[in-house]
């Protein structure tokens, strides 16, 4: 099962769709004039990445168990990690129950995710809009929105949204100048 339903785009080399427990046909969608060379894991067999028109992204890696959306006319460089859930409970018995099951599972032969309960793990929706630069090595969490021409420098590790049109960095990322505007 292929997993994409797309319009006019290039599929890399290391471009992969792999999803856990699937529920459904399709999981991505890809619009005109996109090169993708990302992988995408759907742990849970739930949620949806969705490339607008335009988009560019390096070998990197979507882990989506929500929804990660890139809308038209982005770059995202090599090394990037886009993640939408917690991986784990905050809880440290579920955690506990996590690693019991990885165990039997593996133990079992079968894929030590394929019974994890994500009923237990926190995710929210990552959105990265237009004309955004997301720099190599970056990792982007849960619930962020990456403004309209943003940019997130090299390394950076973004935990909450960032303004359109503004340059960011670090680890937690922080605003470091604003972007003039270039209509």
């Amino acid at each position: 099962m292929n997993y994409v339903e797309q319009e006019d785009s290039i599929f890399l080399e290391d471009f992969k769709v792999w999803v856990h427990n699937p529920q459904r046909e399709k999981y991505v969608t890809a619009g005109r004039d996109c090169m993708l060379n990302c992988s995408i894991l759907f742990e849970s067999g739930k949620g949806h990445v969705s490339f607008g028109n335009n988009v560019f992204i390096g070998q990197s890696t979507i882990l989506c168990s929500n929804s990660v959306v890139f809308e038209n006319n982005i770059f995202v460089a090599w090394g990037c990690y886009f993640y939408d859930h917690d991986s784990h409970s905050l809880d440290y018995k579920e955690r506990r129950n996590d690693l019991a099951q990885q165990v039997k599972d593996y133990r079992e032969g079968v894929l030590f995710i394929q019974n994890k309960n994500w009923d237990s793990v926190n995710t929210k929706p990552i959105r990265i809009c237009e004309d955004a630069w997301i720099g190599m090595n970056v990792i982007i969490l849960k619930g962020v929105t990456i403004g309209r021409g943003a940019i997130v420098a090299a390394g950076s590790v973004v935990t909450k949204d960032v303004a359109a049109w503004t340059l960011v960095g670090g680890n937690p990322a922080q605003f470091i100048k604003n972007i003039p505007i270039r209509e």
